[in-house]
């Protein structure tokens, strides 16, 4: 199935394996890659630059290896993270497909990650944020709806569904 997901990252499927908080990590990413989709970790999985800079590598070696999928980091940009600033410093050095944003102004990393030619996803509670990242130069958005885990939208799936039609 060709969509533009797909045509973006070379994927087989147009699926995302979701990041999430101390479960991803690269062996779920590897599988996923081996399997044509891209696969997705939280950079906060990591407690040391040097270990993200670890799963970077041993993730360029695996894509390279099977040839297929893609695999990204999912960056928290707020206050919240005070590793921020390294951790996109470390992706966008050692390299990576994509890097989904969460939770603040994703504008310093697409600034940085387009340097470098890695795609940037922005998660997005509603219409008037995804009309913001789009204006900072996303290069797509992720409708974070009410039944998402950790941090969560306002709109149902369904009415995601016919705000997005």
């Amino acid at each position: 199935m060709r969509t533009r997901l797909t045509d973006m990252l070379n994927l087989e499927h147009p699926l995302i394996m979701a990041p999430m908080f101390l479960v991803s990590n690269v062996a779920m990413v590897k599988e996923g890659m081996r399997c044509g989709v891209a696969g997705c970790i939280p950079a906060l999985n990591y407690r040391t630059e040097e270990e993200l800079r670890k799963a970077c590598r041993e993730l360029k070696a695996a894509k390279t290896e099977c040839g297929k999928g893609a695999y990204g980091f999912n960056l928290i940009v707020n206050k919240s993270n005070p590793k921020a600033a390294k951790q996109l410093e470390v992706l966008c050095k050692e390299g990576c497909d994509f890097i989904i944003t969460s939770l603040g102004s994703p504008k310093t990393t697409i600034n940085a990650a387009h340097k470098v030619g890695i795609k940037v996803f922005c998660d997005v509670t509603d219409l008037r944020f995804a009309q913001k990242v789009e204006a900072l130069g996303a290069d797509a958005v992720i409708a974070v709806n009410n039944e998402a885990g950790g941090h969560r939208g306002d709109i149902s799936p369904k009415d995601l569904i016919e705000l997005l039609r």
